[in-house]
């Protein structure tokens, strides 16, 4: 069992679910439901990351995972082909306006591991646009939904919880970006980047309450929310450098499923 784990960590298909698990996260939040964007979300996340991490065995990085990866190859190429065939597929599938936000995250996202990460504090906040661009706005654009206050609110708290959930990763980085990248924890320290991580929450859940206010969010909704962002907040507290791998890799990529499980059974019993 936990090589089977092991195996849906370091070959990505764990964090494609839980984009998956985000996006579906969006379909309940914006009552709205897009089969092919989830699926296209599902296969482009597995190419993509196992693209990035193959470049970055490539050039020599170091990384904890670069042994697996070598040992592995044969496995990474054939979720790399395939990961990318079925994201060409449905690419094809979607209205212009989807087909060019799809092009501008790709490109951030190709050029994430040939230089863009290393352009001082990018790091956090190209993954956290990404995320936004890939398990909400491409929803809203290809179900044609009109960009008002509320979607816009829903928009900024996405990328900061996307923000927050990324700076344990920073952490559990930073012997390897202090060589050559200018990161949050790297530039204020472990504790004052944790601050930032809860106030990034603070906002998200204040964005919440206004929006139950403003009748456009409903309370089962609400407290979901509200009870993901506390749990949040904690993982992220008892975010070490120390920590094994698994703790960032699978419990706090788990999040994202935790929190598509809070909205279905928060509906379920309010």
């Amino acid at each position: 069992m936990k090589s089977f784990i092991r195996f849906l960590v370091f070959s990505n298909i764990w964090v494609a679910l839980c984009a998956l698990a985000l996006a579906f996260s969006s379909e309940l939040l914006l009552e709205t439901v897009n089969y092919q964007v989830s699926k296209f979300i599902f296969f482009s996340t597995i190419f993509t990351y196992n693209f990035q991490r193959v470049v970055r065995v490539k050039r020599g990085e170091s990384h904890v995972r670069k042994q697996w990866l070598v040992e592995n190859k044969r496995a990474i190429y054939l979720l790399i082909l395939s990961g990318g065939l079925m994201s060409g597929y449905y690419f094809f599938k979607f209205q212009n306006t989807t087909q060019i936000a799809i092009i501008f995250s790709g490109l951030l996202s190709l050029l994430y591991p040939f230089g863009l990460r290393k352009l001082p504090f990018s790091k956090i906040f190209v993954i956290s646009l990404i995320w936004t661009i890939s398990t909400i706005l491409l929803l809203i654009f290809e179900n044609n939904i009109i960009i008002t206050q509320n979607i816009v609110l829903h928009l900024i708290s996405r990328f900061l919880f996307v923000f927050a959930l990324t700076i344990p990763f920073d952490i559990r980085d930073l012997k390897y970006d202090a060589q050559n990248l200018e990161t949050i924890p790297l530039f204020f320290g472990i504790q004052k980047s944790k601050l930032i991580g809860f106030s990034a929450l603070f906002i998200c859940m204040l964005i919440a309450i206004f929006q139950s206010f403003d009748n456009s969010l409903n309370s089962s909704n609400l407290l979901a929310l509200i009870l993901l962002y506390f749990v949040v907040s904690i993982f992220i507290a008892k975010s070490e450098q120390s920590k094994v791998e698994m703790y960032f890799s699978f419990w706090i990529e788990s999040l994202c499923i935790l929190g598509y499980l809070f909205l279905i059974i928060s509906s379920l019993i309010f």
